[in-house]
């Protein structure tokens, strides 16, 4: 089994081993490509997304939106590290005669704006750190979702933006292998990891009188805020709640 990462979503595909090693070389000329060199005050090599990518985004989610038709699409900055400095956080559109402030808000958290000269000027979405600091992740939650609960739904739509905009930085091989599955939110065979807010040591699935513990091997063992729910499994509607065990409210209740 071998593990792909596209933009901050862990991918599990059962491979060849010929296939396999193909796949991890490629892999490691993706993660490894030259960043583009941009100067921002302060920071060399700053992060950045191409602002054409995520609009690809933002038409999956408009594509999709029937998955969560209550919620809208905001875009969430993650530290992949909790001792990263999160505060200052400025984001602007770049590559234009007059820059463009997009606004963060205090839980790190902003709304795409649709602008076409960006669009055509070829423009990137640029972040006052350096690369690899943050994780850039959709974020949609429909509302009256309890707090110890994501919704099935809004993480397949979470799944469909994420793949509108990385699946451009897959290589060819790696396209030509899941695309045929029904690309990364639809397959059997592939896993898509989510972060939680706090460490989980369980999951159910709950729908209706209808529940189920989410296998064991979709935690991560390692990182315990990761899960991967069955995205693929339509046995499980949309409005599917993923109810989580935390690990602090089990110490809890043994005190």
């Amino acid at each position: 089994m071998n593990s792909i990462f596209f933009g901050g979503i862990l991918l599990y595909l059962n491979l060849s081993s010929a296939f396999a090693q193909q796949v991890q070389e490629d892999m490691g000329s993706v993660l490894n490509e030259q960043v583009q060199q941009v100067s921002v005050t302060g920071f060399r090599d700053p992060d950045w997304k191409s602002y054409r990518k995520m609009l690809e985004g933002l038409d999956a989610f408009e594509s999709n939106h029937q998955l969560a038709p209550s919620a809208a699409l905001q875009f969430l900055l993650l530290a992949k590290v909790k001792s990263t400095p999160i505060d200052g956080l400025k984001l602007k559109i770049v590559g234009l005669p007059n820059e463009i402030d997009v606004p963060i808000s205090t839980s790190h958290t902003f709304v795409l704006p649709r602008d076409q000269s960006a669009a055509d000027n070829n423009a990137d979405l640029q972040l006052n750190r350096k690369k690899g600091l943050f994780r850039w992740r959709p974020d949609i939650h429909s509302p009256e979702v309890p707090s110890n609960a994501r919704r099935l739904g809004d993480l397949r739509l979470e799944c469909e933006v994420r793949w509108a905009i990385d699946q451009f930085d897959l290589s060819f091989i790696k396209i030509a292998y899941i695309v045929p599955l029904g690309g990364a939110c639809h397959s059997s065979r592939s896993k898509v990891f989510y972060v939680a807010t706090k460490p989980i040591i369980g999951a159910t699935l709950v729908f209706g009188e209808h529940r189920e513990k989410l296998d064991m091997d979709r935690l991560d063992s390692v990182d315990h805020t990761l899960y991967s729910p069955p995205l693929h499994d339509k046995s499980w509607p949309d409005n599917t709640l993923i109810e989580f065990e935390f690990a602090e409210s089990n110490l809890t209740s043994n005190l």
